[in-house]
């Protein structure tokens, strides 16, 4: 009679396990497909503008590094990796899109864009 007993119990805790597991997860489901560089195009450029548009020499700042190295276009060190220049020339005819033009009122400030890299950038 006590081993049924151990195996309900035995089974209602890997049950909770996973439970737990997938409730952790679920919340940032988001981020770590982010992450795991799955960002799209779009996202990519979005965020890219974003910390263009977060300072007034964004190359020396940590956020522009952050954005880059997490749209894979630089390397761990912070520097430029063989995607950059072609990033940055598709950068261009995306910027100049007309469906963009929302996007680019949308990070209007400093604030603004700093704000979208906040809430947007998979950490």
């Amino acid at each position: 009679m006590r081993r049924p007993i151990k195996s309900i119990l035995t089974i209602a805790l890997i049950a909770l396990c996973f439970a737990a597991c997938s409730s952790c997860g679920s919340g940032s489901a988001i981020g770590t497909r982010k992450q795991a560089g799955l960002l799209s195009e779009d996202e990519k450029h979005r965020l890219y503008s974003a910390a263009l548009a977060a300072s007034e020499s964004p190359l020396d700042t940590d956020t522009f590094k952050d954005v880059c190295r997490t749209i894979d276009i630089f390397d761990a060190a912070g520097k430029p990796n063989q995607k950059y220049l072609i990033f940055v020339s598709d950068h261009v005819n995306w910027s100049l899109g007309p469906g963009n033009q929302g996007f680019r009122r949308q990070i209007d400030t400093r604030e603004k864009a700093r704000e979208y890299i906040n809430q947007y950038l998979p950490r």
